[in-house]
């Protein structure tokens, strides 16, 4: 019998528990002779662990403990016979409907459209019911046009001209006599015999007018003619030519440039004072323009020398991540502030959680983005990796800034062949870290 004992090292026990002393006597030729086989210190403590571990492993699985393989696996099992089994009833379904939808609704042969064809052929049912009603209807009419309008009806022995019509005799004494009573009151009125008939009325006054009129042009004929000579000084023709070169100086004077107070000289002078202010103006707009340039220059120098750059190439990349993220309803935090599962450690600026209702739901991605030109591809693999960890994400996707980007940075490549979760299967890249230079 041989006493030993085992304690357990940092590198072997997990992180949440602490190491443990254990002693115990072994007797069993088999574990003795294996025993045997390595020197008494810390190789036969790492075997009398790895022994320990392989026992308590045995014995879980001999008490039916499943991991989480054995669920996924028996998982994925279940969800396979239960496609095929929803397949195969959709298969029968879609049989069933086809069916009773060729039964009825078959060109050549459904019994809905045989049916339809009954109704409306030329000698179908649907025709020979309006016939029968269009008949009758036209029966009717006949009887009741034969009563009211026939050859024996009342209307046409009353309407006969050659028979003893009193209607049509008495339109026509009517007429007759209408007829002549117009024709002499037309004809009185146009007659020279009749002093209150309308031409008598107009010859008269007719004749009254041109005896004014012959009158009025004798006896003023003079006045008019010296209204238009020029030879009277108070002739409107005069006063006309008057104003007219009163009209004529004034105009002359007003667009004159020796008048100093004529239009056309204030005009100059307000286009000149107009042309004065506006070069003023463009001087000073010239002059705010030129410090405005000098002021953003020196800014985007400073920004150049200092890690602000940076900072505007990293809000750059998050605002047009979440225009592009919130779009397809995925959902986009900033974490470039804040710590993650590694103490003090801020790596992963930004995190992409895959939405609801997709095949990839509660996938994660942390975007990184770094302007530095110390940053080469194999320190940008390293930090990818810590991102992943300290952010608890599938994907890494590391952004380099076109001004910093060494030539080791491809413009979009793929690194890594992690297995990703079962839910991520549809991501891009399906990778442990992806660079882009942008």
């Amino acid at each position: 019998m041989q006493s030993t004992s085992v304690t357990t090292g940092a590198q072997q026990a997990s992180p949440s528990f602490e190491p443990t002393i254990v002693t115990f006597a072994v007797s069993d030729p088999e574990v003795l002779l294996a025993l045997s086989e390595y020197q008494d210190g810390s190789a036969r403590t790492n075997f009398l662990v790895t022994a320990l571990k392989v026992g308590v492993l045995a014995l879980k699985a001999a008490r039916g403990t499943l991991d989480s393989d054995t669920l996924r696996r028996e998982g994925d099992r279940v969800m396979e016979e239960l496609g095929t089994r929803l397949n195969t009833w959709r298969s029968k379904f879609e049989e069933r409907v086809t069916g009773s939808l060729t039964h009825y609704f078959d060109p050549q042969s459904g019994t809905f459209v045989d049916r339809v064809n009954r109704l409306v052929r030329d000698d179908g049912e649907l025709a020979s019911v309006v016939r029968r009603q269009v008949m009758d209807a036209q029966n009717t009419l006949s009887k009741v046009f034969e009563q009211f309008v026939g050859e024996n009806s009342q209307l046409l022995r009353a309407l006969d001209p050659e028979g003893d019509n009193h209607l049509l005799a008495a339109l026509r004494q009517t007429l007759d006599g209408a007829v002549r009573a117009q024709n002499d009151a037309i004809l009185g009125q146009f007659s020279l015999d009749n002093k209150n008939s309308a031409l008598v009325r107009f010859l008269s006054e007719l004749s009254a007018k041109h005896g004014d009129l012959n009158q009025a042009l004798s006896r003023d004929m003079q006045a008019v003619v010296a209204e238009f000579s020029l030879d009277k000084e108070d002739s409107a023709l005069s006063r006309l030519v008057a104003r007219v070169e009163s009209a004529q100086r004034s105009l002359t004077a007003e667009l004159s440039l020796d008048n100093e107070d004529s239009a056309l000289q204030r005009l100059h002078r307000m286009f000149q004072e107009h042309q004065n202010t506006m070069l003023r103006q463009q001087l000073e707009l010239s002059n705010r323009l030129d410090t405005a340039i000098q002021t953003i220059t020196a800014r985007r120098e400073e920004a150049a020398k200092s890690t602000r750059h940076g900072f505007e190439f990293e809000e750059t990349l998050g605002d047009h991540l979440r225009a592009q993220v919130q779009t397809v309803g995925d959902i986009f935090e900033e974490t470039g502030a804040t710590t993650g599962l590694k103490p003090n450690c801020k790596i992963g600026d930004y995190v992409i959680t895959i939405g609801p209702e997709k095949l990839a739901t509660g996938a994660r991605i942390v975007v990184e983005a770094k302007e530095s030109a110390s940053y080469d591809l194999a320190r940008t693999l390293e930090e990818a990796a810590v991102a992943r960890t300290n952010r608890r994400a599938d994907i890494c996707l590391f952004v380099h800034s076109t001004r910093t980007a060494p030539p080791s940075i491809p413009t979009f490549q793929r690194f890594g062949h992690d297995e990703p979760p079962r839910n991520s299967r549809r991501l891009v890249g399906l990778s442990q870290a992806a660079t882009a230079v942008a």
